[in-house]
């Protein structure tokens, strides 16, 4: 039986890009309640690394901006040329339309800012997740 809660996301795998203890432990919150397996990286080197690497498993990716040895914009340049249709979610506290612009041409595919709400952060999530699921329509009338 499938389960009721749309945020209901057992065995997906989800990677969570933050140099940020207390930010990731807010993610690590939110995400918890969704049972969705969650792999934390602390720099942009390590989620270059881990996300090209074909034998990990990865559904989606949180991605902050400004982090450490690589930003979250090259980060996700070089992860889209290895796995172009692995979601990227760029998460930053720096509201500015350039910073939005590049994260879009690196190949993000949706960009929220900080500070998140946890509904806000899980509908985000959850849309990429509806892609995969067969669309019911009602057959056409006659």
């Amino acid at each position: 039986m499938d389960n009721p809660d749309p945020f209901f996301l057992k065995d997906r795998n989800i990677v969570v890009v933050e140099d940020d203890v207390s930010n990731f432990r807010y993610f690590e919150t939110v995400l918890k309640k969704t049972q969705a397996n969650i792999h934390w990286i602390k720099n942009g080197s390590d989620a270059v690394n881990y996300c090209t690497d074909p034998s990990n498993n990865i559904d989606l990716v949180l991605m902050d901006i400004l982090i450490p040895l690589i930003t979250g914009i090259d980060a996700t340049r070089e992860i889209k040329k290895a796995r172009k249709g692995l979601p990227v979610i760029a998460v930053t506290a720096y509201v500015s339309r350039d910073i939005q612009e590049k994260c879009f041409m690196a190949g993000c595919d949706d960009f929220m800012f900080k500070p998140l709400l946890p509904k806000q952060l899980l509908n985000s999530i959850n849309h990429f997740f509806l892609k995969d699921k067969v669309s019911f329509t009602l057959p056409l009338a006659k």
